[in-house]
């Protein structure tokens, strides 16, 4: 008996937290053919000297006189405000607003979108979350949400109406309760309600943060290339939560190579195989994109001589909260130019470091000898571009040109 007692009790609290914002301004009609008892309350002055009904400003025919007005309601003509008057003064005495529920009609106020009729998101683990969706006709809205196990009334979100037809309303609303470091126990509950001059339709949607989190689109996308080897990076949004290292992202990389106009080699990169960034050397190839996902903000690609022509790369990233079922962020995007082979090699060449092995120098510019050798040294740009092998003598000793791999003894006293 106690247990029962206690779901009455439950059953009664959530009710009382959900109750509609339109609840005392219309009469819900939630079916047709349903019988309605209207009355004027006038008094027996008001009686004696007239009364009448009218339907959104157009006086009625039948019953129009009567103290009680008892409707059949079938249709949308049978709906609108019915608004009682005295006949001498015309003042208005008593009104009512019936509109007809549309809960089980196929011809809804708000649009359908891949079975769903409200869309939430979230950008971050926060309070904060909005809701859209889309009407079919022109209607007022009210949206609030409540988390199951509240005490006292659900609380409103702020609606941004749209100004015509065919746009996304949408509804931001803010939980004060909630925190980002704490397990989320309990569900969100949002009630969307919509009213035309005629009808009513009303619209729940339960959910946890986790749930909706769709993180903004990763900021500065950024790419390094290095003869065959390119090297994307990009950042976090800052919209998202931190310490970075607490909220983690997944990353999805999508590179394609196109042509010299731009032309896509393959449209539906959606159906490559996702694997990790990691785990192998990606190169790429025309109609083999390379997809992969990452848990650090960067990866690396090479790309063959062969189609080192097809100068065009697309280079997308988009990203997710790593552990939950969540949504996909939009993609940042990125078309990134390959620079020629031929041009790409001789600048590096031009630019290399010394790099020494074992004492001797292996490769090394122009510049860098005639900073680091003796001035009567003077080797020839065919004996650089070819890699002869050269050793920094010790102080007062110089080194002459040769095309081997000089020994110690080559380094004869300055003269």
């Amino acid at each position: 008996m106690v247990g029962r007692l206690f779901l009455c009790f439950c059953f009664l609290s959530l009710t009382a937290a959900v109750r509609m914002a339109f609840e005392g301004k219309y009469t819900i009609v939630d079916k047709t053919n349903q019988l309605v008892e209207l009355n004027c309350n006038a008094s027996p002055d008001q009686l004696q000297t007239g009364i009448h009904w009218q339907l959104d400003g157009v006086p009625l025919r039948k019953n129009a006189h009567s103290n009680k007005l008892n409707l059949e309601v079938t249709d949308r003509p049978d709906a609108g405000n019915y608004s009682c008057h005295t006949n001498n003064t015309n003042a208005l005495l008593k009104h009512y607003y019936i509109l007809i529920d549309v809960e089980k009609q196929t011809d809804k106020i708000l649009k359908e979108t891949n079975g769903q009729y409200i869309t939430c998101q979230a950008e971050r683990f926060g309070g904060t979350f909005t809701c859209f969706w889309s009407e079919r006709e022109k209607a007022i809205f009210s949206a609030s949400f409540h988390r199951d196990g509240w005490n006292g009334d659900s609380k409103d979100c702020v609606v941004t109406l749209c100004k015509t037809s065919a746009c996304i309303v949408q509804a931001t609303c803010t939980d004060q309760t909630f925190s980002p470091y704490a397990e989320e126990l309990r569900q969100i509950t949002i009630t969307l309600e919509a009213a035309t001059s005629k009808r009513y339709e009303k619209h729940t949607k339960n959910f946890y943060i986790r749930d909706i989190l769709k993180p903004a689109a990763p900021k500065e996308l950024t790419t390094s290339e290095r003869l065959q080897q390119i090297q994307v990076n990009w950042q976090y949004p800052d919209s998202w939560n931190s310490p970075h290292s607490y909220f983690p992202l997944l990353s999805q990389v999508s590179v394609e190579l196109t042509s010299k106009s731009g032309r896509r080699k393959n449209k539906d990169a959606s159906v490559e195989l996702l694997i990790p960034c990691s785990t192998t050397d990606h190169r790429l190839k025309p109609h083999q994109n390379i997809n992969c996902y990452t848990e650090v903000p960067s990866m690396g690609f090479s790309i063959t001589k062969k189609h080192a022509s097809k100068r065009r790369i697309i280079i997308c990233v988009r990203v997710k909260e790593l552990f939950f079922h969540s949504t996909w962020s939009e993609a940042s995007c990125k078309v990134h130019t390959k620079k020629p082979f031929h041009s790409e090699k001789k600048q590096f060449e031009q630019k290399t470091a010394i790099t020494f092995s074992e004492g001797w120098i292996t490769r090394i510019s122009l510049p860098d000898i005639k900073a680091l050798c003796q001035p009567e040294i003077q080797l020839p740009n065919s004996d650089i571009t070819q890699g002869g092998g050269f050793r920094l003598c010790n102080d007062g000793f110089t080194a002459p040109r040769r095309t081997g791999s000089p020994t110690l003894d080559s380094c004869k006293p300055n003269q």
